[in-house]
């Protein structure tokens, strides 16, 4: 067979993400107060960008100036000679003197920089093992084991491995790990929440022989409020076991969380949304995000034909990606707000009478309405928080399922989880509603849903089951069984 070479043409269509697309993906995926970090990383990294707040005036002459960056890239510099008069007005404003001296902004720099310190838990349990511990070998598995705690204070793990040192014996490791369920706070280094309420029942309540049996003997019935089992089990009145059970939530079930008010995480809404006379008002919460333009002392250095090329080519370079920011960040902005007016508008009867009253709605039904691709409206929507008249949400929120139902009105997961709220804030207190009497009334109104879903809603809704919540009833309203 002979092998021959051939000259063709051939035609292909080829997605190519640029640079510039690449970070526009990026930004709009970010949070408010992450694109500010992003931001702030951007005006360290390059020094063609300055950070400064502008009048209507200079926002025109900064546009003007990225266009005569970007045609000045492309190979055309006579356009900045013509352009002289109006980059000497800009830079006038950016070289601005500082109203505060160098030494004043140092001392201002320092103390927004100080930040209270929180002690952690294992920074409390470990002040107390440097007094307990009696030699360099034991106050080593004091921290090998405080440091193997989770966030609730439990210690799930076997004897730790002392790597380079001698064996840890059993003894040993238990006599250390009973004297950190001592410390302070009581109850931490056990295993579950039983053990760790029975340690602090035994601390607390050392002659409460009841309080101690129903945790160790009675936890599950406890969990389950079956109070007659437990007074049955150990020989005591219902009302005993009621009254040591409302001690007993005196106790702290996970000892370590009181340390985790470092973890909290603090949420800025990235979107304020008002509804006002019938019409949706949209707006983006800018405040976190500083403003930045172009530093036109760099686009001056260009000007000058005995500029180095290396220079020249680093310049054009911090230029570009200055131009491509400022596009992306405000391209950002305008698909978001896009989107959330979007997602409000199909979600209106939200705005008006409040949580439990969401449609059903899609990434596909938004994107389809706003000319967008479906993948857009997901960046868009993710991370970002919208504050409204009822409260913070994430947009995500706003998008939830549809449900089967009989009527011509679609029912989404949100009404139905309404439905069954008011049913069980409506029920007879004495014969709660179990979750077969609630997807038969459901049913009755021509929505369908099975038993396990319903189970999932009063989850998320935090209601318990039908036995509990009559004895629940039962108790505050009679103070016994």
């Amino acid at each position: 067979m002979a092998v021959s070479l051939q000259l063709g043409l051939k035609q292909n269509q080829k997605l190519i993400l640029t640079q510039s697309l690449k970070q526009a993906i990026e930004l709009l995926q970010l949070s408010t107060l992450e694109l500010a970090d992003k931001i702030s990383e951007e005006l360290l990294n390059n020094p063609v960008l300055e950070e400064g707040e502008q009048s209507s005036s200079s926002d025109i002459d900064n546009a003007n100036l990225v266009s005569e960056v970007s045609q000045n890239l492309s190979g055309d510099e006579s356009t900045l000679n013509r352009a002289e008069e109006e980059l000497d007005k800009y830079g006038d404003m950016g070289e601005a003197p500082f109203s505060i001296s160098v030494e004043q902004d140092k001392k201002r720099d320092y103390l927004e920089s100080v930040v209270a310190h929180v002690e952690s838990l294992s920074e409390h349990l470990m002040w107390q093992a440097q007094l307990t511990a009696e030699n360099e070998e034991e106050l080593f598995l004091y921290e090998s084991i405080i440091t193997s705690l989770d966030p609730s204070g439990f210690y799930t793990q076997e004897i730790p491995d002392m790597t380079g040192r001698k064996s840890v014996s059993t003894d040993l490791f238990e006599q250390v790990i009973t004297k950190i369920r001592h410390f302070d706070p009581v109850g931490c280094a056990c295993s579950n929440v039983q053990e760790s309420l029975l340690i602090q029942a035994k601390y607390y309540y050392p002659d409460d022989m009841v309080m101690q049996r129903i945790l160790s003997d009675h936890f599950i019935d406890l969990e389950n409020l079956n109070y007659e089992k437990i007074a049955r089990g150990i020989n005591k009145s219902v009302g005993e076991i009621i009254e040591t059970s409302k001690m007993i939530q005196n106790l702290d079930p996970f000892p370590g969380r009181q340390f985790r008010s470092n973890e909290v995480r603090y949420i800025v809404p990235d979107i304020d949304v008002k509804y006002v006379d019938g019409e949706i008002i949209v707006a983006m919460n800018d405040d976190w995000i500083p403003p930045i333009r172009i530093n036109s002392y760099y686009v001056e250095i260009l000007r000058k034909k005995s500029i180095e090329k290396n220079l020249k080519d680093y310049i054009q370079d911090k230029l570009q990606s200055a131009k491509y920011l400022i596009k992306n960040i405000a391209s950002r902005r305008e698909t978001i707000i896009k989107v959330v007016a979007a997602i409000m508008e199909a979600q209106k009867p939200f705005l008006i009478k409040g949580p439990g009253n969401l449609k059903p709605l899609t990434h596909v039904e938004i994107a389809e309405k706003i000319g967008m691709h479906e993948s857009t409206v997901s960046r868009a929507t993710t991370n970002k928080f919208v504050q409204t008249s009822w409260g913070v949400f994430e947009l995500k929120y706003f998008f939830v399922s549809k449900l089967k139902s009989a009527n011509t009105n679609e029912q989404s997961s949100d009404q139905v989880m309404n439905l069954v709220k008011n049913l069980i804030d409506s029920e007879d207190h004495r014969e709660p509603l179990t979750d077969d009497d609630i997807v038969s009334v459901l049913k009755k109104n021509g929505i369908n849903v099975a038993r396990r879903t319903i189970s999932k809603y009063r989850s998320v809704l935090n209601i318990p089951p039908s036995h509990k919540r009559k004895k629940i009833n039962m108790i505050k309203s009679e103070g016994n069984l």
